[in-house]
């Protein structure tokens, strides 16, 4: 502040040189101005401008004096009278452009800058005044279009960043990213440019580079929040090694962080690290008790381990806490089936219901909970009720297809595996069942090998698979291409069918040694089978 007084004083003696009042009076306004007062001070300068109405720097100094009074008018005005002696002055125009700045009248202020941009337009700070003054009223583009229009070679790595983070509030990412790139290009030691290209792309959701950028930005310097959504992207990209050594990083600086305690547990948990993953969460637990999310996955971990009991304590205590937490309930179930207590299962998934929990899937495990203590009838409804919901449900699908065929409804079962197939061309196990269906049938016997084909293309070692080629090629009459697929499954699967299959095939090559020797393996496998003993009594 001292040295702004002596700067105005010398600058107006070299005016007031044959008015040594005028500058007498100037000298003493800026002494009590130093001193903070302000309103003498301001008396004195009227006193000067009155005798010396062609010194700017007196207008100058009433006009700034006037606005730290908050007095914006009288400054304006003073401002006016200056810039009618210097037209051309730019820092009139600036002084302006503040006046009304401080009177909130942010458009003036803007016409008042571009002024004296246009008198100086290699002057970098009047585009940015005037795009800060855009973005204080909203105009984001506007202020986008100021800074564009600054001539490259007055641009900083700092105005980059600027026309990037605008960008970003206009979600306009992509530019953003741009930005951040040439701000970066001019200093490559910017950290903001480099986390500013990393949110970019975590913007739009191309996460591999996200990672890539915020790892770059904390390779020297740590910084919290990016090593937070480090540990967030690595979780999401399953990058598991990563979250753990991440986590620890942010939990060295802010050791109860719950999220990311969770997010090490979740981690240990993907891994199959069941009891480092439980450790964390219990530590989550501590920090919080009302953390849900970790006692869910202490429920689900207990689970997994069969540990049922302690499982029911972590799933009651967390549904205590949330009971509008749907999967709560789900788990509860599960854990009720695993502990054979249907009535409490069918509670916990109706309770899933109620909580607008997913109808089809809630539906669809009454069904299977039903099926497990033989209400078949109660399993059907809900398997229906469930594919009401979602009738291309394959996992309902599947287990209505199961039910029909243990009730021995095996045109609906066909039908409902038909289905399927036009749901999922890939699902090994319609493929089957229809093409052996079909083999059983007599019919169409092609279209049933090039089905039961895609099955074992998925799965290839399968033995009731490979039986169902066999038995095919035994429709087709081609029996050493029958004998050489049965044998095979036999190898793989005992099941009295194969086996039967292949005592079928042996007859038709008139090796009646071999069949009885398949047909009894069968019987011995499916002691009660009437057809079984009817060909072993056909030679007798």
């Amino acid at each position: 502040m001292v040295i702004i007084s002596v700067l105005r004083i010398l600058t107006l003696s070299v005016f007031l040189n044959t008015e040594s009042s005028a500058l007498e009076l100037f000298s003493i306004g800026n002494q009590l101005e130093l001193e903070g007062k302000i309103t003498e001070a301001i008396e004195y300068y009227q006193q000067a401008q009155e005798l010396e109405p062609n010194a700017i720097e007196i207008y100058v100094s009433l006009a700034s004096a006037l606005f730290m009074l908050q007095r914006f008018d009288e400054g304006i005005g003073y401002m006016e009278q200056a810039l009618s002696i210097e037209p051309d002055n730019v820092r009139l125009y600036q002084i302006l452009a503040l006046g009304h700045v401080g009177k909130r009248e942010f458009g003036q202020a803007i016409d008042y800058y571009e002024k004296a941009s246009a008198l100086e337009p290699e002057n970098q700070e009047m585009y940015i005044a005037i795009a800060t003054l855009l973005e204080a009223s909203k105009n984001i583009k506007g202020a986008i279009d100021v800074l564009e229009r600054m001539p490259v070679g007055l641009r900083s790595a700092e105005i980059y960043i600027k026309l990037a983070a605008l960008s970003g509030r206009m979600n306009d990412h992509q530019a953003a990213i741009d930005y951040y790139r040439q701000g970066y290009a001019l200093d490559t030691a910017n950290v903001a440019a480099t986390i500013g290209i990393g949110t970019g792309f975590d913007m739009i959701g191309i996460k591999d580079s996200a990672i890539h950028y915020y790892e770059k930005a904390i390779k020297d310097t740590f910084i919290l929040n990016v090593a937070q959504r480090l540990v967030d992207l690595y979780t999401d990209t399953d990058m598991y090694d990563a979250v753990v050594e991440a986590a620890e990083g942010v939990l060295a600086t802010d050791p109860e962080n719950t999220h990311v305690r969770r997010s090490i547990g979740f981690a240990y948990y993907k891994q199959g690290m069941l009891d480092s993953a439980a450790d964390e969460f219990h530590i989550a637990l501590r920090h919080d008790s009302r953390d849900t999310y970790s006692a869910f996955y202490l429920a689900r971990i207990y689970y997994e381990q069969e540990k049922f009991d302690q499982a029911l304590i972590e799933v009651n205590n967390a549904i205590r806490i949330n009971p509008d937490f749907v999967e709560l309930w789900i788990y509860l179930g599960f854990i009720a089936i695993e502990k054979r207590d249907y009535a409490l299962a069918e509670y916990a998934f109706a309770e899933a219901a109620y909580r607008d929990g997913d109808l089809t899937q809630i539906y669809y495990l009454l069904g299977a909970v039903a099926e497990t203590h033989a209400e078949e009838g109660e399993a059907y409804r809900y398997y229906k009720k469930s594919l009401k919901e979602d009738s291309g449900n394959i996992s309902t699908l599947q287990a209505l297809a199961g039910l029909l065929s243990d009730l021995g409804r095996d045109e609906e079962t066909f039908q409902t595996f038909q289905k399927i197939i036009e749901m999922d061309s890939l699902n090994a196990m319609a493929l089957n069942y229809v093409g052996y269906t079909y083999a059983e049938r007599n019919d169409s016997l092609e279209y049933a090998l090039q089905l039961v084909d895609r099955a074992l293309d998925i799965d290839e070692d399968n033995g009731y698979y490979i039986d169902s080629r066999g038995w095919i090629f035994y429709m087709m009459a081609r029996y050493e291409d029958a004998l050489k697929e049965l044998r095979r499954a036999s190898e793989i699967v005992e099941d009295a069918v194969i086996f039967e299959h292949l005592g079928d095939v042996y007859r038709r090559l008139d090796d009646e040694a071999k069949a009885r020797e398949a047909y009894e393996k069968a019987l011995e496998l499916d002691p009660g089978n009437k057809s079984l003993m009817e060909k072993l009594s056909i030679r007798d």
